[in-house]
Formats: structure tokens, sequence, C-alpha cells
């Protein structure tokens, strides 16, 4: 695919462009900047766990929703959204996902369809889909250079392999990814949501983001929301029971409508 070089104001900006045609990336050399700037391979392998807590930040709304995720080497998910002492969860256990949802009136756990599963798998790798695609099943192709709020970014697109889409734009000079842009098709429709990074902070020798802003694709400030991680932590120990469906819920468990 021919690569997309824009036009940039500046020498800089010129001289930038003048490089990066001079010497094309592949995927695998993008993936391979970008894994040793955030770290080195043999650091990210070494995180077993991933916990980041924090606050979720609503537009317009005046309150305090605290924030704590945690996902595991082995494929596991959980994020918990806790206001006025009442938890909404999304967990994956490798296998299935569930949900409680007591802002919409459902304290009783539930699972939740296959569609909805795929995206907390995604969620839960803690290296990022493109990192070793291959053994995971995925495919990715580069596709040049975006301009993202003015600023050139590589452009990463990974096909997942249940048949999802994530396209991902990596800072040229830090090599970290700044956006993420999802394609996710659930019950027969796709879904598109974005994510923006940023305040990448070392945890255990490895960078991860500690702001990530959050909306449906192209949409603005009013309709994003935006979570501060405050604190990181690696290599905790996570039980079972974090992602494992409640065994007093198993039996005769309803997908969720």
């Amino acid at each position: 695919m021919p690569r997309f070089i824009p036009v940039v104001a500046g020498l800089g900006g010129f001289l930038l462009s003048t490089a990066l045609m001079a010497a094309p990336l592949t995927a695998d050399e993008l993936i391979a900047h970008s894994v040793e700037a955030r770290g080195g391979a043999a650091a990210l392998a070494a995180i077993k766990t991933l916990q980041r807590s924090g606050r979720l930040v609503l537009p317009g709304a005046n309150v305090e929703i605290k924030v704590r995720e945690l996902k595991t080497r082995a494929g596991e998910y959980r994020s918990d959204l806790t206001l006025q002492g009442l938890t909404q969860i999304q967990a994956y256990d490798g296998r299935q996902a569930w949900t409680v949802q007591p802002f919409q009136g459902r304290k009783d756990p539930s699972l939740m369809s296959a569609d909805e599963a795929k995206g907390l798998e995604l969620s839960a790798d803690i290296d990022l889909p493109f990192v070793d695609y291959r053994t995971k099943g995925h495919t990715v192709e580069y596709l040049g250079l975006e301009e993202i709020d003015g600023t050139p970014a590589h452009k990463l697109r990974v096909r997942l392999k249940w048949g999802d889409e994530a396209i991902f734009w990596i800072d040229p000079d830090t090599w970290m990814v700044i956006r993420e842009l999802d394609r996710q098709t659930i019950r027969g429709a796709d879904e598109l949501s974005q994510t923006d990074y940023g305040e990448y902070e070392r945890v255990a020798g490895v960078y991860f983001p500690m702001t990530e802003e959050q909306g449906p694709k192209d949409a603005d400030a009013a309709h994003r929301q935006k979570v501060v991680y405050e604190k990181a932590e690696a290599n905790l120990t996570a039980a079972p029971s974090e992602f494992a469906f409640p065994k007093s819920q198993s039996a005769g468990a309803k997908v969720q409508p």
C-alpha cells in the first residue's frame, strides 16, 4: 500500500517527512521501536499483572467515580467503577465475560454476550495486540503517516483473530501509542470507539498511559469520558475469584439483554 506523507508546514516538518520517505518503516520495525521505547520485550514480558486505579471524569457531571482496572498475562480482565457505595463490574476470565450493573438496577451478576466478551479480551492484553501478533493470531498492516491533532503519527492496523479491528497511531518521537480506534461488531452492527492516551509513566520498567479519554469516533469533548489513573502497580497477586463468574450465580445464568 502506498505510504501517505502529509504536507507539513515548516522546515522541521519537511525534514521529518523527507527522512521518513527515505527510510520507510515496515509494520514489524514500527512495533519493535514501540516495544523498545516502552521498556523492551524482556521487561514487558516480565509483567504478569497490571493494576491501575484512579478516577473517572464524566463531562458535565460533578461526581467522583472511583476506577480500578486489573489485567493479567493469562488474558484475564476486570474493571470496577464505584460511586456512592455501588460498584459496576465488567470481568473476563479468559473464556466468558460477566457484568454487574447496579446503576441500571441490576445488582446480580449476568453473563455478557460473546461479542461483548471480545472487547474485554482486547482490553486484557497487557502488551497491546500488535505485540507478538503472530502468536496471538492477529495480522497487522502499516498504513503510513497521518496527522493527529496537527502532528504526524504512524498508523498501524491490527486485524484481530475474532474479526474485529483496532487501529493504533504511534508518535514518531516517543514511539508511544497516542490514539486507538476500535471497530467492534455487536449483534451484527459495527461500533466505533476512540481512545486517546497520554501521561505515560514507568511501572516495573515499562511505560503505561495514565490518562485515557474515550468516546464514540469523532465525538467532541462533551461526549467523551476521561479516566485519570493515579496509581499503577505491577505483579500483584490476582485471585481467580476476581475474574470468575460468581459460583452462586452459575446455575441458570443468563446473558444480559
